[in-house]
């Protein structure tokens, strides 16, 4: 399994402008552990407002997948329309 740590970078906190720069990569049966373990403190290396308009992710590649030009999903907008 390779997993990539993917950081998002936005322009504001509703995350839907956002480019994503993969920051590094693990491979291994605890790929995935080894990335969520290093999450917490690239957060907390940010200053407070950039914590709330950046973000770290995970990712889960399939083996010999090269990470594609990512753009970045606008955040769900919960919504309810009234007929």
């Amino acid at each position: 399994m390779t997993v990539f740590l993917l950081l998002y970078l936005c322009a504001d906190a509703t995350h839907t402008d956002c480019q994503v720069f993969p920051a590094q990569r693990w491979k291994g049966p605890d790929a995935y552990e080894q990335c969520i373990g290093t999450v917490p403190g690239l957060t907390k290396a940010l200053t407070a407002p950039n914590r709330e308009l950046h973000r770290f992710v995970c990712e889960v590649q399939a083996d010999g997948a090269q990470p594609a030009e990512h753009k970045a999903q606008p955040a769900f907008i919960h919504q309810s329309f009234r007929m």
